[in-house]
């Protein structure tokens, strides 16, 4: 057996022009009317567990699980959380390995519960020395709660994932990503209903005694109608900037600074968003 343990305590500021939110980089953009204070301090603490088990006949059992916690004392409209578990079946397969999974999530936002989430994955990983390919299938259902449960969805998606290590001397990694996405309301509410595509470039350097990166991602969602009668269907296009460094303290504790940007303009104005994060977080891995 093998196992790895990540436990992240940060503070960090953010803001944001719009009461709108994003649970991931490839999610949906979603609006919440109850969240009115979008400016503010917290105080974030985060756990990353997993653990492998290898089987006979090359079968590796695999159980990884994280739980993020953020509090804003001053602004609980910032308030988040999220508990995530994966139980996963490894295989090698064509020269690579190859595997099953499902993901179960579940998330709070602003101090109420906002959605559940069960998943199926299926992956397959091809690694060297110098590079690995990535090809990851998943479809989810999303649930609500009675408030919102109009918001009840279908998810499918597809990731292809390409990473370089040490390409040249003075770039450590190069990692490339590719989404793209289908969400199908539930109740055939076609204006909560979109296609989606993610592209992702992330660039990995060492300087000053510290380890760098820089990522640039654009995401563009069409949905299949607009919510309103005078408005031309909905697009949202996204550019979303992370630049973060980390430095080693001792063999097992770094000190992480992280910088993201994200701007989102859609047909539909609601939607338009301006989002900054600043954060200060030291990382213990055992």
């Amino acid at each position: 057996m093998s196992s790895q343990l990540q436990i992240d305590t940060g503070i960090g500021h953010e803001a944001q022009s719009a009461p709108v939110f994003q649970l991931t980089p490839e999610s949906t953009i979603v609006y919440l009317d109850d969240l009115k204070h979008l400016s503010g301090e917290h105080v974030r603490t985060s756990v990353q567990a997993s653990a492998e088990w290898a089987w006979d006949k090359g079968f590796t059992v695999s159980l990884a699980g994280d739980a993020t916690l953020k509090k804003s004392p001053a602004k609980p409209d910032l308030d988040y959380q999220t508990v995530s578990v994966q139980p996963s079946l490894m295989h090698p397969l064509w020269g690579g390995s190859g595997g099953v999974g499902v993901n179960l999530q579940t998330f709070d936002v602003g101090g109420a519960h906002f959605r559940d989430s069960t998943g199926l994955i299926l992956n397959w990983t091809r690694a060297d020395a110098e590079s690995m390919w990535g090809v990851v299938a998943e479809i989810s259902e999303y649930r609500h709660g009675a408030d919102l449960r109009d918001m009840d969805a279908t998810s499918r998606s597809l990731l292809l994932l390409r990473q370089y290590t040490d390409p040249c001397k003075a770039i450590s990694g190069l990692d490339f990503s590719a989404i793209v996405g289908r969400e199908e309301n539930r109740w055939g509410y076609a204006d909560l209903s979109n296609r989606s595509a993610l592209l992702s470039a992330t660039v990995h350097w060492s300087m000053w005694g510290g380890d760098w990166s820089f990522g640039r991602s654009y995401r563009r969602a069409v949905f299949d109608e607009s919510a309103f009668e005078d408005d031309p269907v909905r697009m949202d296009a996204t550019h979303m900037t992370d630049l973060s460094a980390q430095w080693p303290l001792t063999s097992k504790v770094s000190l992480r600074v992280e910088m993201n940007d994200s701007v989102s303009r859609s047909t539909t104005r609601l939607y338009d968003n301006n989002f900054r994060q600043f954060s200060v977080t030291l990382r213990t891995q055992i």
